[in-house]
């Protein structure tokens, strides 16, 4: 089994990832509902995606963020992250904190979720976005130059938005292929 936690600021789009990723898993699998369950954390409530893949059982993690930082330091090892970037905020305090939460625990390979991407009208602006997210991916010990950057748009996708839908499978697809063990 692998666990993958969400990590990013408040308001980048953490649950709102994570519930899209769950109905991609759930559209995939044929299931009846997204596999979502909650679980008690340091006293808070952690929203836990269950998915099967071709080598196991991955986690993907949405903590709270009372206690994000106690749980990247927490008996669990990490084998990566999903860093979690809103594409009409980028770069924000709680993200360069996240990242050093995860470079101190050991985590290097971290995928990003660009979420809010369809409230961006500009590419150009995209790509800005996505360069800053690398750059500071380097900064702090990542790969930046490839690690997988993925527009999403949660929201539109759990209304049904088939524009965005395929998005949380790439999304899905690139953390198996970039994070070792998932």
């Amino acid at each position: 089994m692998s666990i993958v936690p969400l990590i990013g600021p408040d308001g980048a789009g953490k649950t709102s990832l994570l519930q899209a990723l769950g109905g991609h898993v759930q559209r995939r699998g044929g299931l009846p509902a997204p596999p979502l369950r909650a679980v008690q954390v340091s006293g808070a409530t952690a929203t836990v995606l269950d998915a099967q893949t071709l080598r196991g059982v991955l986690q993907v993690v949405d903590f709270p963020s009372a206690v994000v930082e106690e749980a990247l330091l927490g008996a669990t090892p990490f084998q990566g992250a999903v860093l979690v970037v809103s594409a009409t905020d980028s770069v924000l305090p709680g993200t360069l904190r996240s990242l050093t939460h995860a470079r101190e625990v050991g985590i290097r390979q971290i995928a990003v979720a660009l979420t809010k991407c369809d409230l961006v009208e500009d590419s150009e602006l995209l790509d800005l976005v996505t360069m800053e997210v690398r750059e500071v991916l380097k900064k702090h010990e990542c790969d930046g130059d490839n690690a997988p950057v993925v527009c999403v748009a949660a929201v539109p996708t759990e209304r049904g938005g088939h524009r965005w839908a395929t998005a949380s499978g790439e999304l899905f697809d690139a953390v198996q292929r970039w994070i070792p063990g998932v």
